[in-house]
């Protein structure tokens, strides 16, 4: 039987809100959304990490992030990678015969610049060189950096340390790129191309002239965004933020633009599969690792549990798969067990993942899913503090389980000194999750105990050292 190839496009910072078949925010994606009408639209994807490094870990290992072991950013100051022993899908797809790729940001590897001060890739901040090998996980064809946020000018490597440099919309070149390789891919083997698109991240305002056209008018400001505390708005990493309305309009034009510019780029490379007759054997899967807060709760990027950063746009279509809506809740390390099954090859029995195949596929709804997220202390200072205290940083943070109808969390936060809060949300009734139940009166309702057991299991199965924070209670 001929095998399925597989397309696997992310962006980064992405939040499922908006796109325009989730009908939410007003973003202008024609070509998304007319291959979504011919895909299945999965509206309950979240990051299993609203954090880059650790959700993009966990979308190629089908693992957790402490399982992974990045549980945080690889960055300056934090000695974290993806480990080459570390069984990825890339690898057990080219052990499958697959001809395999990937193209864009990887963010995986740890910075050069924690190791040497000038390397001589010319890596700088967070980057780094991947030399071909493990480290790849099985990517045969690669044109990649590891961190770098210049999206008009944008680098990568190959296979040696020469930088290559662009004067090209980072989406646009890597687009271009991706077309290539399917051109030139010996077409005797089935491929595996991951596209990592580092737009609509910040910085927000570095999408071409051309996209920004539809928002020039834009005057948008989301119900869950406090007008009157914008001046007050915080980064993630608690540095501040401040906004006024034109300010936040802008950063929505820019965030939006990036998103128009991801569908004219997503649109050539359908009409690529569509004129070549490769879509009715090619599984394309349209995502993102995480979302971005953009003011709502007074936020500004990730790593929090609402749904602007955990909500992610997860539309997958071709290979014969048909169209519809999955309701099914899952995360990120669910998608390479997924994925595996549609191409009809057996999930490694070390992966913690579901496989959420047959809900995709319309044969299942599964009424009770549920998905875990969790956020560790990332920021270096965080880090350095907690080491020189003896104090075990995985026992901060937050931890939340998602169903269909709510999220429910457990926080004690980045500070040393212990704020164990819990929060209820209905996610159907007040979608933009702005009045939770709080404290006792989240965990003692029925719905609080019945997702707190959830948690307390999943902790207990994961050995994670936060379950000390409900065991004391």
């Amino acid at each position: 039987m001929k095998k399925k190839n597989l397309l696997f496009v992310f962006a980064d910072q992405w939040r499922r809100s908006a796109v325009g078949i989730y009908k939410d925010d007003p973003v202008y994606t024609p070509n998304i959304d007319d291959f979504a009408s011919h895909a299945v639209v999965c509206t309950n994807a979240i990051s299993s990490c609203p954090l880059c490094s650790p959700a993009r870990a966990s979308l190629l290992s089908g693992l957790y992030p402490l399982s992974t072991g990045v549980f945080t950013n690889c960055k300056i100051g934090a000695h974290v990678n993806l480990s080459p022993s570390t069984l990825c899908i890339s690898d057990v797809l080219k052990a499958k015969g697959y001809e395999t790729g990937y193209i864009g940001k990887w963010h995986l590897d740890e910075p050069e610049s924690n190791k040497c001060d000038n390397p001589s890739s010319g890596a700088t901040y967070w980057d780094a060189y991947t030399p071909p090998g493990k480290r790849r996980h099985g990517f045969d064809f690669w044109y990649a950096y590891n961190a770098y946020d210049s999206h008009l000018h944008p680098h990568y490597w190959h296979d040696d340390e020469r930088m290559i440099q662009v004067d090209k919309w980072s989406v646009e070149h890597e687009t271009d790129i991706a077309l290539d390789f399917l051109e030139k891919r010996n077409k005797d083997n089935p491929f595996a191309l991951y596209i990592s698109w580092n737009p609509p991240h910040s910085p927000y305002d570095k999408a071409p002239d051309e996209y920004w056209k539809p928002y020039e008018n834009l005057k948008y400001i989301r119900p869950n965004v406090d007008t009157n505390k914008l001046a007050f708005t915080m980064h993630h990493t608690f540095e501040p933020h401040p906004l006024d309305e034109e300010s936040l309009n802008k950063l929505y034009r820019g965030y939006f633009a990036s998103i128009t510019g991801i569908d004219s780029q997503f649109g050539r490379l359908v009409r690529y599969l569509k004129d070549e007759d490769l879509l009715k054997d090619t599984i394309v899967v349209l995502t993102a690792d995480h979302g971005d807060m953009l003011a709502s709760h007074s936020l500004i990027a990730k790593h929090v549990w609402y749904e602007e950063s955990i909500g992610i746009p997860f539309i997958i279509g071709g290979g014969g798969l048909g169209s519809g809506v999955c309701h099914e809740v899952f995360g990120s390390l669910d998608v390479p067990c997924t994925l595996l099954s549609l191409l009809s090859i057996q999930q490694p029995h070390s992966w913690e993942g579901k496989d959420i195949s047959e809900a995709i596929s319309g044969l299942e709804d599964k009424g009770d899913s549920y998905a875990f997220t969790e956020a560790c202390p990332g920021r270096e200072v965080f880090i350095k503090e907690f080491e020189e205290n003896g104090k075990n940083l995985l026992e901060y943070g937050w931890r939340a389980v998602r169903d269909k109808e709510y999220t429910y969390v457990v926080s004690v936060g980045y500070k040393i000194e212990k704020n164990l809060e819990f929060f209820l949300y209905d996610n159907i009734h007040d979608p933009y999750q702005m009045n939770p139940k709080k404290g006792d009166d989240a965990r003692k309702s029925s719905q609080g105990k019945r997702l707190e057991y959830l948690l307390l299991k999943w902790m207990e199965r994961q050995k994670d050292p936060f379950i000390c924070n409900l065991e004391r209670r």
